[in-house]
């Protein structure tokens, strides 16, 4: 006997009690888990498929809480309505859950999709996040109108194209996204025609046995994107100072004089290139060639000399999609630093010979010693 009053106390200090259960003809229900709001959430397919009834056959007041609504003395509740929340009351003991109708709430067969420059939004109609009253009574309008948002996991799958240091390369991608209430899906901007797969899997997998999933047709992409790359010209000696390239920085910090192949990788639907190239506000050229290739030979003894090298890429179809880069070119003048003594003694102070350049690929030397003789 002790025993079994342990028992019983044991479970009426453990989780809210179970006074109803769930009724589907179909199998087609599920309830939440953590559900936020309410004792319980339950979610069927189809409201003429749905009902509840009280454990044991015991008679029970159910209540529709946000409009007031009593059903008395009866085992059996009926006539819900989607994202309502009800409590049921049966011997002192109260108990309270939310009815949510998902045929209401499924993908729809063709959603509105706009991609345009700067980001592409799924408009998918009525499936916005699944919002429903809970028991909490509003201090404010001492009514039960509170309401949460049911967490669901919506999945977009599409192409896309991503710089991978050579090249653009197409690659699939799975965004996991949240969907807000009367709002659509917000993606950044793709950059290559692709289709799209819409999954919703947290609640019709339960339903269902399978993802609630949805392809679309082909969509035509207008966003563009580049990456620009250059490459420095050898000048007929390979110096360890001056490397060839690629060089994808946005700098070159060079001496003149410099001759620099500039080339444009853009995305897709990127077909008209800008190149502008300027020294302060004055415009040296303006090409609108895929790559151009100059020669930088203006410097100057007094200081470094600063370019710039614009790149404008865009959409001829949708002008108004534009991609837009920018490298700085600064010059500095070619020298050369010769020492004009050195003593090879071994004595640790000035025993080398050593000549310090910048831009200088070939020179000429002839050391003299002190009764210029020629020595090297």
């Amino acid at each position: 006997m002790l025993l079994l009053l342990l028992t019983i106390a044991g479970w009426q200090l453990s989780a809210a009690p179970r006074l109803v259960r769930a009724v589907s003809m179909s199998g087609k229900v599920c309830e939440v888990e953590n559900p936020v709001g309410a004792d319980h959430i339950y979610v069927f397919d189809n409201v003429n498929d749905a009902s509840f009834e009280t454990w044991g056959g015991k008679n029970a007041k159910w209540t529709e809480l946000n409009t007031g609504r009593v059903v008395d003395n009866t085992t059996m509740y009926q006539s819900m309505e989607d994202g309502y929340c009800y409590s049921v009351e049966i011997g002192g003991q109260k108990e309270t859950f939310v009815f949510i109708e998902y045929k209401k709430h499924r993908l729809p067969k063709e959603p509105t999709i706009v991609m345009d420059c700067n980001q592409t939004t799924i408009d998918l109609g009525s499936v916005t996040a699944i919002s429903y009253y809970t028991d909490s009574l509003n201090p404010n309008t001492h009514k039960y109108d509170v309401k949460a948002e049911l967490k669901q996991k919506i999945v977009v799958g599409y192409n896309n194209q991503k710089w991978n240091e050579t090249n653009w390369e197409t690659i699939w991608v799975e965004d996991t996204v949240k969907v807000g209430q009367n709002k659509p899906i917000v993606l950044d901007s793709i950059l290559c025609d692709t289709h799209f797969i819409i999954s919703e899997d947290s609640i019709s997998t339960v339903l269902y046995g399978k993802a609630d999933s949805i392809v679309t047709e082909v969509k035509e992409a207008v966003a563009v994107a580049q990456h620009q790359l250059y490459y420095i010209a050898k000048r007929g000696k390979t110096l360890e100072n001056e490397k060839e390239g690629p060089y994808d920085d946005n700098t070159i910090i060079h001496s003149a004089p410099l001759d620099v192949l500039f080339e444009a990788h853009p995305s897709a639907n990127a077909d008209v290139y800008i190149w502008t190239i300027r020294r302060g506000s004055d415009i040296r050229t303006q090409r609108t060639d895929k790559d151009i290739r100059y020669t930088f030979d203006e410097a100057s003894e007094s200081g470094p000399v600063t370019y710039m090298v614009d790149l404008r890429v865009m959409n001829s179809e949708h002008p108004e999609c534009v991609s837009t880069a920018q490298d700085t070119i600064v010059l500095n003048a070619s020298f050369i630093l010769v020492p004009n003594v050195f003593t090879p003694n071994g004595d640790g102070v000035n025993d080398e010979f050593r000549v310090a350049y910048r831009s200088i690929c070939e020179f000429h030397c002839w050391i003299y010693n002190r009764w210029q003789h020629l020595v090297y």
